[in-house]
């Protein structure tokens, strides 16, 4: 069982696909479950309320929004799954505060993995939640490892990424390019 400083998860050793049902460190509950093309208003709110240190660390670049085209691209289970996170409740009232991705990329048995959360919401392990709840769905999948390119300066991810079991290699520039093993 996790320690009460930590955020906590429902069924942490199994492979909920979804709902994951994640308890911060402030014990608040949150419900994430696959995104559909209708959440794209709430994503875009989401990255609206985040500053932009925020978004640069997520794609590298200052976005303010995603286009239709760009989050139907994340939203379509061809190209892998993206989830949304809102506090527990009446999903239609509750703001996105997260969203995670696990896309595929042209290497077999390689996903991409990436999270962006709001700002009110960092530093209280949701992101580390939602990253350990990726790796245990990638552990169900022919999936062998997870890729990210995070920033140098992105010592938060880097941190959740090495408890996840990745070594991360020296940076060389402004991003790094870190894959996490997902075993068995």
């Amino acid at each position: 069982m996790l320690s009460r400083s930590r955020a906590t998860q429902a069924r942490p050793s199994e492979a909920p696909i979804s709902p994951w049902v994640i308890h911060t460190q402030r014990s608040v509950r949150t419900l994430t479950s696959p995104a559909t093309p209708d959440d794209i208003q709430d994503a875009n709110a989401l990255h609206a309320r985040c500053s932009l240190e925020t978004r640069f660390a997520r794609y590298g670049a200052a976005r303010r929004t995603l286009s239709r085209a760009e989050w139907e691209h994340l939203t379509n289970p061809d190209r892998g799954i993206t989830w949304a996170t809102r506090p527990a409740g009446d999903p239609a009232e509750a703001d996105v505060v997260a969203l995670t991705h696990l896309m595929h990329t042209e290497d077999e048995g390689v996903h991409e993995l990436a999270l962006l959360v709001d700002d009110s919401w960092q530093g209280q392990g949701l992101g580390s939640a939602l990253a350990r709840n990726v790796l245990a769905v990638a552990r169900t999948t022919s999936v062998r490892e997870l890729t990210l390119l995070v920033g140098s300066d992105n010592r938060r991810m880097q941190s959740i990424l090495r408890r996840l079991g990745a070594v991360l290699p020296p940076a060389r520039g402004t991003t790094v390019n870190i894959v996490v093993p997902v075993g068995t």
